[in-house]
Protein backbone atom coordinates (compact mmCIF):
# COMPACT_ATOMS: atom_id res chain seq x y z
CA UNK A 1 0.00 0.00 0.00
CA UNK A 2 3.10 2.29 0.56
CA UNK A 3 3.82 1.94 -3.32
CA UNK A 4 -0.09 2.89 -3.68
CA UNK A 5 0.03 6.11 -1.45
CA UNK A 6 3.59 7.39 -2.42
CA UNK A 7 3.23 7.13 -6.38
CA UNK A 8 4.31 10.70 -8.06
CA UNK A 9 3.35 11.37 -11.31
CA UNK A 10 4.86 13.77 -14.13
CA UNK A 11 3.90 14.78 -17.61
CA UNK A 12 5.33 14.69 -20.34
CA UNK A 13 4.18 17.60 -23.38
CA UNK A 14 5.47 18.02 -26.55
CA UNK A 15 8.94 15.58 -25.46
CA UNK A 16 9.57 18.07 -22.43
CA UNK A 17 8.83 16.95 -18.52
CA UNK A 18 6.33 19.29 -16.92
CA UNK A 19 4.85 18.33 -12.92
CA UNK A 20 5.56 16.66 -10.23
CA UNK A 21 2.17 15.92 -8.06
CA UNK A 22 0.99 12.85 -5.85
CA UNK A 23 -1.64 10.69 -6.92
CA UNK A 24 -4.41 11.17 -4.83
CA UNK A 25 -7.13 9.08 -5.96
CA UNK A 26 -4.62 5.40 -6.64
CA UNK A 27 -2.78 4.48 -9.50
CA UNK A 28 -3.52 5.40 -13.27
CA UNK A 29 -4.61 3.57 -15.84
CA UNK A 30 -1.52 1.19 -17.14
CA UNK A 31 0.88 1.94 -14.13
CA UNK A 32 2.87 -1.41 -14.07
CA UNK A 33 2.43 -1.74 -10.43
CA UNK A 34 -1.85 -2.15 -11.36
CA UNK A 35 -1.15 -6.09 -12.80
CA UNK A 36 0.79 -6.60 -9.51
CA UNK A 37 -2.36 -5.53 -7.52
CA UNK A 38 -4.99 -7.27 -9.60
CA UNK A 39 -3.57 -10.84 -9.08
CA UNK A 40 -2.88 -10.09 -4.83
CA UNK A 41 -7.06 -8.99 -5.16
CA UNK A 42 -8.10 -12.08 -7.04
CA UNK A 43 -5.92 -14.68 -5.41
CA UNK A 44 -8.47 -13.77 -2.65
CA UNK A 45 -11.59 -14.52 -4.89
CA UNK A 46 -9.75 -17.76 -5.88
CA UNK A 47 -9.26 -19.07 -1.97
CA UNK A 48 -13.23 -17.76 -1.43
CA UNK A 49 -13.96 -20.35 -4.68
CA UNK A 50 -11.81 -22.80 -3.95
CA UNK A 51 -13.15 -23.34 -0.10
CA UNK A 52 -16.62 -22.37 -0.97
CA UNK A 53 -16.86 -25.29 -3.83
CA UNK A 54 -15.31 -28.02 -1.33
CA UNK A 55 -17.47 -27.42 1.22
CA UNK A 56 -21.27 -26.72 0.29
CA UNK A 57 -23.32 -28.46 -1.87
CA UNK A 58 -21.34 -27.43 -5.74
CA UNK A 59 -21.22 -29.67 -8.22
CA UNK A 60 -18.30 -28.51 -11.16
CA UNK A 61 -18.95 -28.44 -14.97
CA UNK A 62 -18.83 -32.10 -15.95
CA UNK A 63 -15.91 -31.85 -18.16
CA UNK A 64 -13.56 -29.66 -15.30
CA UNK A 65 -15.00 -32.45 -12.20
CA UNK A 66 -11.69 -34.39 -12.32
CA UNK A 67 -9.60 -31.28 -12.16
CA UNK A 68 -12.00 -29.22 -9.86
CA UNK A 69 -12.13 -26.11 -11.93
CA UNK A 70 -14.58 -23.52 -10.97
CA UNK A 71 -12.84 -20.42 -12.34
CA UNK A 72 -10.29 -19.16 -14.95
CA UNK A 73 -8.59 -15.43 -14.60
CA UNK A 74 -7.00 -13.38 -17.61
CA UNK A 75 -5.72 -9.77 -17.40
CA UNK A 76 -9.40 -8.15 -15.95
CA UNK A 77 -11.59 -11.31 -16.89
CA UNK A 78 -13.38 -13.82 -15.30
CA UNK A 79 -14.74 -17.03 -16.27
CA UNK A 80 -17.02 -19.09 -13.72
CA UNK A 81 -17.81 -22.84 -14.44
CA UNK A 82 -20.01 -24.77 -12.60
CA UNK A 83 -22.94 -27.21 -13.38
CA UNK A 84 -26.14 -25.99 -14.59
CA UNK A 85 -28.21 -26.10 -11.72
CA UNK A 86 -29.09 -23.26 -9.09
CA UNK A 87 -27.12 -24.54 -5.93
CA UNK A 88 -24.34 -24.38 -7.90
CA UNK A 89 -24.79 -20.97 -9.31
CA UNK A 90 -25.40 -20.11 -5.90
CA UNK A 91 -22.60 -21.02 -4.09
CA UNK A 92 -20.65 -18.81 -7.36
CA UNK A 93 -22.87 -16.15 -6.39
CA UNK A 94 -22.04 -16.17 -2.77
CA UNK A 95 -18.53 -16.43 -3.11
CA UNK A 96 -18.48 -13.59 -5.34
CA UNK A 97 -20.63 -11.72 -2.73
CA UNK A 98 -17.91 -12.31 0.00
CA UNK A 99 -15.10 -11.25 -2.44
CA UNK A 100 -17.06 -7.86 -3.40
CA UNK A 101 -17.77 -6.99 0.68
CA UNK A 102 -13.38 -7.58 1.20
CA UNK A 103 -12.69 -5.89 -2.08
CA UNK A 104 -15.23 -3.04 -3.39
CA UNK A 105 -15.57 -4.44 -6.87
CA UNK A 106 -18.92 -5.32 -7.93
CA UNK A 107 -20.70 -7.65 -10.76
CA UNK A 108 -21.10 -5.42 -14.03
CA UNK A 109 -24.36 -7.07 -14.97
CA UNK A 110 -24.48 -5.11 -18.26
CA UNK A 111 -20.99 -6.74 -19.15
CA UNK A 112 -21.54 -10.10 -17.73
CA UNK A 113 -23.18 -12.82 -20.07
CA UNK A 114 -24.01 -16.08 -18.98
CA UNK A 115 -24.02 -18.96 -21.30
CA UNK A 116 -25.98 -22.43 -21.29
CA UNK A 117 -24.80 -25.99 -23.17
CA UNK A 118 -27.78 -29.44 -22.45
CA UNK A 119 -29.85 -26.97 -19.42
CA UNK A 120 -33.34 -27.17 -19.68
CA UNK A 121 -35.34 -23.61 -20.10
CA UNK A 122 -37.07 -23.17 -17.03
CA UNK A 123 -33.58 -24.10 -15.08
CA UNK A 124 -32.32 -21.60 -17.81
CA UNK A 125 -35.10 -19.23 -16.64
CA UNK A 126 -34.41 -19.63 -13.03
CA UNK A 127 -30.31 -18.86 -13.08
CA UNK A 128 -30.66 -15.80 -15.05
CA UNK A 129 -33.32 -14.35 -12.50
CA UNK A 130 -30.94 -15.35 -9.24
CA UNK A 131 -27.95 -13.89 -11.21
CA UNK A 132 -29.21 -10.72 -12.86
CA UNK A 133 -26.94 -11.57 -15.94
CA UNK A 134 -28.16 -11.74 -19.53
CA UNK A 135 -27.83 -15.03 -21.72
CA UNK A 136 -24.99 -15.06 -23.76
CA UNK A 137 -24.62 -16.30 -27.44
CA UNK A 138 -21.78 -18.68 -29.08
CA UNK A 139 -19.33 -17.43 -30.51
CA UNK A 140 -18.43 -14.78 -28.20
CA UNK A 141 -15.08 -12.60 -27.89
CA UNK A 142 -12.70 -13.35 -25.56
CA UNK A 143 -9.49 -10.89 -25.89
CA UNK A 144 -10.69 -10.00 -29.60
CA UNK A 145 -10.51 -14.18 -30.29
CA UNK A 146 -13.80 -15.72 -31.23
CA UNK A 147 -14.62 -18.72 -28.90
CA UNK A 148 -17.19 -21.25 -30.11
CA UNK A 149 -18.06 -24.73 -29.10
CA UNK A 150 -17.69 -25.65 -32.54
CA UNK A 151 -16.13 -25.86 -35.71
CA UNK A 152 -14.48 -22.13 -36.38
CA UNK A 153 -16.59 -20.72 -39.27
CA UNK A 154 -15.00 -18.01 -42.06
CA UNK A 155 -17.59 -15.29 -40.80
CA UNK A 156 -16.11 -15.65 -37.20
CA UNK A 157 -12.67 -14.96 -37.99
CA UNK A 158 -13.68 -11.54 -39.70
CA UNK A 159 -12.32 -9.19 -37.26
CA UNK A 160 -8.73 -10.90 -37.82
CA UNK A 161 -9.32 -9.94 -41.59
CA UNK A 162 -10.16 -6.47 -40.70
CA UNK A 163 -7.36 -6.09 -37.70
CA UNK A 164 -4.76 -7.23 -40.41
CA UNK A 165 -6.28 -5.04 -43.57
CA UNK A 166 -6.40 -1.79 -40.93
CA UNK A 167 -1.98 -2.50 -40.06
CA UNK A 168 -1.12 -3.07 -42.82
CA UNK A 169 -2.98 0.19 -44.46
CA UNK A 170 -1.09 2.00 -41.14
CA UNK A 171 2.42 0.32 -41.47
CA UNK A 172 2.92 -0.62 -44.96
CA UNK A 173 5.35 -3.95 -45.51
CA UNK A 174 6.50 -3.89 -42.22
CA UNK A 175 3.60 -5.68 -41.24
CA UNK A 176 3.18 -8.23 -43.73
CA UNK A 177 5.01 -10.87 -41.88
CA UNK A 178 2.32 -10.32 -39.58
CA UNK A 179 0.46 -12.49 -41.74
CA UNK A 180 0.52 -15.68 -39.98
CA UNK A 181 0.36 -14.10 -36.36
CA UNK A 182 -3.35 -13.54 -35.93
CA UNK A 183 -3.64 -16.29 -33.72
CA UNK A 184 -1.83 -19.25 -32.15
CA UNK A 185 -4.60 -21.26 -30.46
CA UNK A 186 -6.39 -22.75 -33.27
CA UNK A 187 -6.55 -23.32 -37.13
CA UNK A 188 -7.76 -20.45 -38.76
CA UNK A 189 -10.20 -21.74 -41.42
CA UNK A 190 -8.41 -21.98 -45.05
CA UNK A 191 -10.92 -19.32 -46.65
CA UNK A 192 -9.64 -17.01 -44.11
CA UNK A 193 -6.05 -17.62 -44.42
CA UNK A 194 -6.51 -17.37 -47.94
CA UNK A 195 -7.86 -13.83 -47.53
CA UNK A 196 -4.72 -12.44 -45.35
CA UNK A 197 -2.63 -13.82 -47.54
CA UNK A 198 -4.22 -12.32 -50.50
CA UNK A 199 -4.36 -8.93 -48.94
CA UNK A 200 -0.57 -9.00 -47.82
CA UNK A 201 0.16 -10.32 -52.11
CA UNK A 202 -1.87 -7.31 -53.23
CA UNK A 203 -0.11 -4.78 -50.94
CA UNK A 204 3.18 -5.83 -52.17
CA UNK A 205 2.69 -5.91 -55.69
CA UNK A 206 -0.15 -3.17 -55.64
CA UNK A 207 0.16 -1.08 -52.38
CA UNK A 208 -3.00 -1.85 -52.50
CA UNK A 209 -4.79 -4.08 -50.00
CA UNK A 210 -8.10 -4.47 -52.30
CA UNK A 211 -6.50 -4.45 -56.10
CA UNK A 212 -6.22 -8.20 -57.50
CA UNK A 213 -3.37 -8.48 -60.06
CA UNK A 214 -1.32 -11.42 -61.07
CA UNK A 215 2.05 -11.31 -59.06
CA UNK A 216 5.11 -11.00 -60.90
CA UNK A 217 6.38 -13.98 -58.41
CA UNK A 218 4.19 -17.08 -56.90
CA UNK A 219 3.37 -15.92 -53.44
CA UNK A 220 4.74 -19.15 -52.40
CA UNK A 221 8.29 -18.81 -53.92
CA UNK A 222 7.73 -14.96 -52.17
CA UNK A 223 7.33 -16.46 -48.84
CA UNK A 224 10.80 -18.31 -49.19
CA UNK A 225 13.93 -17.56 -47.33
CA UNK A 226 16.18 -15.37 -49.00
CA UNK A 227 18.38 -18.45 -49.63
CA UNK A 228 15.87 -19.56 -52.04
CA UNK A 229 14.96 -16.56 -53.53
CA UNK A 230 12.06 -14.86 -51.91
CA UNK A 231 11.38 -12.45 -49.47
CA UNK A 232 10.62 -13.99 -45.91
CA UNK A 233 7.72 -13.01 -45.75
CA UNK A 234 5.31 -15.76 -43.77
CA UNK A 235 2.78 -18.25 -45.14
CA UNK A 236 0.02 -17.91 -43.18
CA UNK A 237 -1.07 -21.34 -43.50
CA UNK A 238 1.84 -22.96 -42.51
CA UNK A 239 2.66 -20.53 -39.64
CA UNK A 240 -0.88 -21.05 -38.44
CA UNK A 241 0.55 -24.69 -37.97
CA UNK A 242 3.60 -23.80 -36.50
CA UNK A 243 2.00 -22.03 -33.63
CA UNK A 244 -0.98 -24.89 -33.25
CA UNK A 245 2.11 -27.05 -32.69
CA UNK A 246 3.19 -25.31 -29.64
CA UNK A 247 -0.24 -26.79 -27.79
CA UNK A 248 1.56 -30.36 -29.31
CA UNK A 249 4.56 -29.61 -27.89
CA UNK A 250 3.03 -28.64 -24.38
CA UNK A 251 1.39 -32.42 -24.32
CA UNK A 252 4.25 -34.08 -24.63
CA UNK A 253 6.49 -31.79 -22.70
CA UNK A 254 4.39 -30.02 -20.30
CA UNK A 255 2.30 -31.99 -18.04
CA UNK A 256 1.99 -29.44 -15.24
CA UNK A 257 0.00 -26.95 -17.37
CA UNK A 258 -3.34 -26.82 -16.77
CA UNK A 259 -4.65 -27.10 -20.28
CA UNK A 260 -2.48 -30.17 -20.57
CA UNK A 261 -3.67 -31.65 -17.15
CA UNK A 262 -7.26 -31.48 -18.49
CA UNK A 263 -6.02 -32.73 -21.93
CA UNK A 264 -4.63 -35.84 -20.30
CA UNK A 265 -8.00 -36.10 -17.84
CA UNK A 266 -10.42 -35.67 -20.64
CA UNK A 267 -9.33 -36.59 -24.09
CA UNK A 268 -5.52 -39.58 -23.05
CA UNK A 269 -6.96 -41.00 -20.07
CA UNK A 270 -3.96 -42.64 -19.62
CA UNK A 271 -3.01 -43.37 -23.29
CA UNK A 272 -0.07 -42.23 -24.85
CA UNK A 273 -0.24 -39.00 -26.78
CA UNK A 274 2.12 -40.57 -29.51
CA UNK A 275 -0.69 -43.32 -30.65
CA UNK A 276 -3.33 -41.13 -29.80
CA UNK A 277 -6.46 -41.02 -32.45
CA UNK A 278 -8.96 -38.29 -32.41
CA UNK A 279 -12.56 -40.46 -32.60
CA UNK A 280 -15.31 -40.54 -31.10
CA UNK A 281 -16.97 -37.73 -29.36
CA UNK A 282 -14.45 -35.27 -29.73
CA UNK A 283 -13.82 -31.68 -30.18
CA UNK A 284 -13.30 -29.80 -33.53
CA UNK A 285 -10.52 -27.96 -31.60
CA UNK A 286 -8.61 -31.28 -30.23
CA UNK A 287 -8.94 -32.95 -33.70
CA UNK A 288 -7.05 -29.94 -35.52
CA UNK A 289 -4.19 -30.02 -32.53
CA UNK A 290 -3.86 -33.86 -33.74
CA UNK A 291 -3.70 -33.10 -37.37
CA UNK A 292 -1.07 -30.76 -36.62
CA UNK A 293 0.64 -33.41 -34.16
CA UNK A 294 0.24 -35.87 -37.56
CA UNK A 295 2.31 -33.05 -39.65
CA UNK A 296 4.92 -32.58 -37.47
CA UNK A 297 5.83 -36.20 -36.83
CA UNK A 298 9.08 -35.63 -38.61
CA UNK A 299 10.58 -33.07 -35.72
CA UNK A 300 9.46 -35.45 -33.10
CA UNK A 301 11.11 -38.13 -31.59
CA UNK A 302 10.11 -40.40 -28.77
CA UNK A 303 7.55 -37.09 -27.48
CA UNK A 304 11.13 -34.87 -27.95
CA UNK A 305 11.76 -32.12 -30.71
CA UNK A 306 14.83 -32.75 -32.43
CA UNK A 307 14.68 -29.71 -34.89
CA UNK A 308 16.30 -27.31 -32.27
CA UNK A 309 18.16 -27.02 -29.42
CA UNK A 310 16.28 -25.50 -27.13
CA UNK A 311 12.79 -27.18 -27.77
CA UNK A 312 9.75 -27.14 -30.16
CA UNK A 313 9.46 -23.54 -31.22
CA UNK A 314 7.08 -21.69 -33.64
CA UNK A 315 9.71 -21.43 -35.76
CA UNK A 316 11.40 -24.62 -36.15
CA UNK A 317 8.03 -25.67 -36.93
CA UNK A 318 7.35 -23.42 -39.79
CA UNK A 319 10.45 -24.69 -41.33
CA UNK A 320 9.50 -28.05 -41.13
CA UNK A 321 5.95 -26.94 -42.66
CA UNK A 322 6.57 -25.04 -45.19
CA UNK A 323 7.31 -25.67 -48.59
CA UNK A 324 11.15 -25.86 -49.82
CA UNK A 325 13.20 -24.51 -52.94
CA UNK A 326 16.59 -25.33 -54.14
CA UNK A 327 19.16 -22.07 -52.99
CA UNK A 328 19.78 -19.60 -55.42
CA UNK A 329 23.45 -18.63 -55.90
CA UNK A 330 22.70 -14.63 -55.97
CA UNK A 331 21.00 -14.07 -52.94
CA UNK A 332 24.06 -12.92 -51.14
CA UNK A 333 24.67 -9.95 -53.85
CA UNK A 334 20.73 -9.11 -54.34
CA UNK A 335 20.37 -8.82 -50.17
CA UNK A 336 24.44 -7.03 -49.87
CA UNK A 337 24.25 -4.55 -46.64
CA UNK A 338 26.05 -1.86 -48.90
CA UNK A 339 22.90 -2.18 -51.75
CA UNK A 340 20.62 0.92 -50.73
CA UNK A 341 17.82 -0.48 -49.45
CA UNK A 342 14.90 1.24 -51.99
CA UNK A 343 16.91 -0.63 -54.61
CA UNK A 344 16.85 -4.55 -53.02
CA UNK A 345 13.06 -4.87 -54.72
CA UNK A 346 14.33 -4.44 -58.08
CA UNK A 347 17.48 -5.98 -57.73
CA UNK A 348 15.70 -9.21 -56.46
CA UNK A 349 13.04 -8.80 -59.59
CA UNK A 350 16.09 -8.44 -61.97
CA UNK A 351 17.63 -11.76 -60.12
CA UNK A 352 14.43 -13.85 -60.57
CA UNK A 353 13.80 -12.12 -63.78
CA UNK A 354 10.82 -11.61 -63.05
CA UNK A 355 10.18 -8.02 -64.39
CA UNK A 356 7.14 -7.66 -66.81
CA UNK A 357 9.04 -6.80 -69.92
CA UNK A 358 7.67 -6.32 -73.48
CA UNK A 359 8.40 -9.76 -74.89
CA UNK A 360 6.20 -11.49 -72.14
CA UNK A 361 3.50 -9.04 -72.18
CA UNK A 362 3.73 -9.21 -76.41
CA UNK A 363 3.60 -12.95 -75.82
CA UNK A 364 0.13 -12.74 -73.40
CA UNK A 365 -1.03 -10.79 -76.00
CA UNK A 366 -1.10 -7.59 -73.43
CA UNK A 367 1.24 -5.49 -75.31
CA UNK A 368 1.09 -4.85 -79.36
CA UNK A 369 5.06 -5.45 -80.17
CA UNK A 370 8.21 -6.42 -78.23
CA UNK A 371 10.16 -3.56 -79.37
CA UNK A 372 12.54 -2.01 -76.77
CA UNK A 373 10.99 1.58 -75.12
CA UNK A 374 14.39 2.59 -74.36
CA UNK A 375 16.20 2.03 -77.83
CA UNK A 376 13.95 1.01 -80.54
CA UNK A 377 15.66 -1.50 -81.75
CA UNK A 378 15.33 -5.14 -80.61
CA UNK A 379 12.95 -6.95 -78.58
CA UNK A 380 13.06 -6.35 -74.91
CA UNK A 381 13.93 -8.99 -72.76
CA UNK A 382 16.53 -9.35 -69.75
CA UNK A 383 19.52 -9.77 -71.86
CA UNK A 384 18.84 -6.70 -74.11
CA UNK A 385 17.30 -4.44 -71.29
CA UNK A 386 20.11 -5.08 -68.99
CA UNK A 387 23.67 -5.51 -71.41
CA UNK A 388 22.95 -5.57 -75.14
CA UNK A 389 20.71 -2.22 -75.03
CA UNK A 390 22.58 0.87 -76.93
CA UNK A 391 20.74 2.98 -73.96
CA UNK A 392 21.73 1.03 -71.32
CA UNK A 393 25.12 -0.27 -72.06
CA UNK A 394 26.23 2.86 -71.96
CA UNK A 395 24.83 3.39 -68.78
CA UNK A 396 26.52 0.56 -67.78
CA UNK A 397 29.96 0.94 -69.18
CA UNK A 398 30.24 4.23 -67.15
CA UNK A 399 29.13 2.71 -64.37
CA UNK A 400 31.99 -0.09 -65.47
CA UNK A 401 34.52 2.50 -66.04
CA UNK A 402 33.79 4.20 -62.02
CA UNK A 403 34.20 0.83 -60.68
CA UNK A 404 37.43 -0.30 -63.18
CA UNK A 405 36.03 -3.11 -64.77
CA UNK A 406 34.89 -5.16 -67.79
CA UNK A 407 31.79 -5.28 -68.27
CA UNK A 408 31.22 -9.27 -68.00
CA UNK A 409 29.09 -10.84 -71.16
CA UNK A 410 26.97 -12.44 -68.38
CA UNK A 411 25.00 -11.50 -65.57
CA UNK A 412 27.09 -8.74 -63.49
CA UNK A 413 25.93 -9.04 -60.49
CA UNK A 414 26.76 -13.04 -60.42
CA UNK A 415 30.01 -12.04 -61.62
CA UNK A 416 30.85 -9.17 -58.92
CA UNK A 417 29.76 -12.41 -56.43
CA UNK A 418 32.13 -14.84 -58.00
CA UNK A 419 34.94 -12.27 -57.96
CA UNK A 420 37.16 -12.73 -54.87
CA UNK A 421 37.02 -9.02 -53.74
CA UNK A 422 37.40 -7.89 -50.55
CA UNK A 423 34.31 -6.92 -48.66
CA UNK A 424 34.47 -3.53 -49.25
CA UNK A 425 35.15 -3.10 -52.82
CA UNK A 426 32.46 -5.75 -53.63
CA UNK A 427 29.93 -4.07 -51.61
CA UNK A 428 30.78 -0.45 -53.56
CA UNK A 429 30.42 -2.32 -56.89
CA UNK A 430 27.55 -4.06 -55.97
CA UNK A 431 25.50 -0.57 -54.94
CA UNK A 432 26.63 1.10 -58.02
CA UNK A 433 25.32 -1.89 -60.06
CA UNK A 434 22.03 -2.15 -58.31
CA UNK A 435 21.56 1.33 -58.65
CA UNK A 436 22.28 1.08 -62.15
CA UNK A 437 19.83 -1.58 -62.46
CA UNK A 438 17.07 0.50 -60.69
CA UNK A 439 17.40 3.99 -62.73
CA UNK A 440 17.59 1.90 -65.76
CA UNK A 441 14.07 0.21 -64.84
CA UNK A 442 12.59 3.29 -63.75
CA UNK A 443 13.49 5.37 -66.89
CA UNK A 444 11.58 2.81 -69.12
CA UNK A 445 8.68 3.17 -67.27
CA UNK A 446 8.90 6.93 -67.45
CA UNK A 447 9.29 6.62 -71.38
CA UNK A 448 6.58 4.23 -71.33
CA UNK A 449 3.78 6.13 -69.60
CA UNK A 450 5.19 9.88 -69.68
CA UNK A 451 6.92 9.21 -73.39
CA UNK A 452 9.97 11.21 -71.55
CA UNK A 453 13.26 9.94 -71.85
CA UNK A 454 16.79 11.48 -70.24
CA UNK A 455 20.06 10.83 -71.99
CA UNK A 456 21.88 8.29 -70.31
CA UNK A 457 24.69 10.76 -69.10
CA UNK A 458 21.48 12.24 -66.58
CA UNK A 459 20.65 8.78 -65.33
CA UNK A 460 24.46 8.42 -64.58
CA UNK A 461 24.28 11.72 -62.13
CA UNK A 462 21.54 10.27 -60.47
CA UNK A 463 23.62 7.13 -59.82
CA UNK A 464 26.40 9.00 -58.90
CA UNK A 465 24.03 10.99 -56.62
CA UNK A 466 22.22 8.27 -54.49
CA UNK A 467 25.38 5.34 -54.63
CA UNK A 468 27.71 8.59 -53.35
CA UNK A 469 25.63 9.77 -50.80
CA UNK A 470 25.37 6.46 -49.58
CA UNK A 471 28.82 5.02 -49.32
CA UNK A 472 29.70 7.92 -47.52
CA UNK A 473 27.58 6.48 -44.49
CA UNK A 474 28.68 2.99 -45.01
CA UNK A 475 32.62 3.29 -45.73
CA UNK A 476 34.51 4.00 -42.46
CA UNK A 477 37.77 6.16 -41.36
CA UNK A 478 39.87 2.02 -41.39
CA UNK A 479 40.33 0.94 -44.91
CA UNK A 480 42.54 -2.23 -45.43
CA UNK A 481 45.62 -0.72 -47.33
CA UNK A 482 45.08 -2.61 -50.60
CA UNK A 483 41.67 -1.12 -50.96
CA UNK A 484 42.74 2.47 -49.73
CA UNK A 485 44.14 3.76 -53.41
CA UNK A 486 40.94 2.19 -55.28
CA UNK A 487 38.23 3.48 -52.65
CA UNK A 488 40.26 6.98 -53.46
CA UNK A 489 40.09 6.82 -57.32
CA UNK A 490 36.21 5.91 -56.90
CA UNK A 491 35.83 9.02 -54.81
CA UNK A 492 37.02 11.15 -57.04
CA UNK A 493 35.30 9.88 -59.90
CA UNK A 494 31.79 9.91 -58.02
Amino acid sequence: MECVRSASYSLSLNGEIFGYFKGRKGLRQGDPLSPLLFTIAMEYLSRVLRFTTTTMPFKFHPLYDSLQLSHLMFADDLLLFSKGDIPSIMVLLRSFATFSCASGLQLNPTKTNAYFNGVSSWVKKDILQVSGCKEGQMPFRYLGIPITCGRMKKSDCTILVEKLIDKVRSFGSRKLSYAGRLANIFIIPKGVLNKINAICRNYLWDGNVEYIRVPMVSWDKSCSPKAEGGLVIRESYAWNLATVGKLVWWIYCCPDRLWVRWISNVYLKGYSWTGYTSVGDISWGRKTVCKVRDKLAAGFTNGQWVLGNKGYTVNSGYELLRQKYQEVHWHKCVWNSWVIPKHHFVGWLVAREALQLKDRLFTLGIASDDICFLCGAAAENFEHLFQTCMYSSRVMFEVARLCEFSIPPRNVVQWVGDCKLSQLKEGMILCLIHAAHYHIWFQRNKERVDGCLLRPEAILKFIKKDSGLWLKTKIGPCIDRRDQDWVNRFMLRM
